[in-house]
């Protein structure tokens, strides 16, 4: 199914990506970032094809929360 929505980064949402990936780089196994790297591109293809499946942010009506970890939301 091709996507008509698209993921548009803020900065301090792509500075956080940039942390989380260092912080992951230190602490976890090659296979654990491969994994946690797996579950954020099926996210993301979820968010572009079927946005409306989460809740608005409360800051915004424009902005939507998906929860990727306990630890992790996109």
């Amino acid at each position: 199914m091709k996507s008509t929505y698209k993921i548009i980064w803020s900065d301090e949402a792509f500075k956080n990506l940039q942390h989380i990936v260092a912080y992951l780089e230190n602490f976890w196994t090659a296979k654990e970032i491969r994994k946690f790297a797996k579950l954020l591109d099926k996210q993301l293809v979820l968010i572009k094809q079927h946005p409306t499946l989460f809740p608005n942010s409360n800051n915004s009506i424009h902005i939507r929360i998906s929860v990727l970890t306990k630890h992790t939301t996109l």
